[in-house]
């Protein structure tokens, strides 16, 4: 067939519209979508090795997050700050993440957010436990060190949740998380270490509520971890491997953390991987009641 010369500059400008479509700059690709993560070793995964050593891991409720966020508003990087030991050191350092700026994480996160503008899906904060836990023990809780305890936790974790809260805005979800009662793996211990760990439910009880009211006062939503491992429920018995009846709450820290190990390993409060799922499920419901899947918290750049 005779090619008309008529046709070559038809043809030319079409060959210009399509180059034009497909070499769109990188400024015009859509911009990433991030989770941000500040906490302590629960917000890195910890968990031992076969010889009870810790270590971060990637079977953390930050991955389980990170995937449900990712089937919601689309893809999502999480960014941890967070590591093992953080109390109201959040506030005033060290630095945990040395891949951000800042002197503290949540300072580091005060600038992620600036920096990144439209871009945050959720925040989470798990921060508060270590001001306390470290009151309860296999042979009592001293009610003056929990209080003591109590009064640095009110006092830090307000500071916290209210400035990560103004630097998210109206827009970004916030969510705090309340732990789990690893305390009842006492419980298999028998005696005066029986009567703790059931004394530690209403330790747990009274943490999780102070932590829940000043993240409410906050403006952040809750995600209450307690709820699913069950840790209230003391008077429903199940069977527990090489244990007999157990009551569901001693049950559920058994099989989601490693609390009730033997050793090398012992007793270690940090959740395994299903306890992480859990505590991962609990965040995605509480986003969900704060940003309906359909929007999200990032905005379209």
């Amino acid at each position: 067939m005779a090619f008309s010369f008529a046709k070559r500059p038809i043809l030319a400008l079409l060959a210009l519209a399509v180059l034009s479509v497909t070499a769109q700059p990188a400024s015009a690709q859509a911009a990433p979508t991030y989770y941000l993560s500040l906490g302590d070793s629960l917000a890195v995964g910890r968990q031992p090795d076969p010889q009870g050593h810790g270590r971060s891991t990637t079977s953390g409720y930050v991955e389980t997050v990170a995937r449900g966020l990712s089937q919601r508003v689309g893809p999502v990087s999480a960014v941890k700050l967070g590591c093992g030991g953080t109390t109201g050191t959040a506030l005033s350092g060290p630095t945990c993440n040395s891949h951000y700026p800042g002197g503290s994480q949540v300072v580091q996160a005060e600038g992620f957010l600036r920096s990144h503008p439209g871009q945050v899906a959720l925040v989470t904060i798990e921060i508060g436990d270590n001001d306390v836990e470290g009151c309860v023990s296999p042979s009592g809780i001293p009610q003056g060190c929990v209080d003591s305890g109590m009064r640095t936790l009110s006092r830090n974790l307000a500071v916290i949740a209210g400035r990560i809260k103004r630097a998210a805005g109206a827009h970004v979800p916030v969510v705090g998380v309340s732990d789990y009662d690893q305390f009842l793996a006492y419980y298999l211990r028998g005696g005066t270490s029986r009567r703790v760990a059931i004394a530690s439910v209403g330790f747990r009880g009274r943490l999780n509520a102070t932590m829940n009211a000043i993240y409410r006062h906050a403006g952040v939503g809750v995600a209450d971890a307690s709820n699913r491992f069950a840790t209230r429920s003391l008077h429903r018995f199940v069977a527990l491997a090489g244990h007999g009846r157990v009551p569901l709450a001693v049950a559920r820290i058994c099989q989601w953390t490693w609390a009730c190990s033997r050793p090398p390993i012992g007793f270690n409060d940090h959740a395994n991987t299903a306890g992480y799922h859990a505590i991962g499920l609990s965040i995605l419901h509480a986003f969900d009641l704060l940003a309906p899947p359909s929007s999200g918290g990032a905005t379209a750049p």
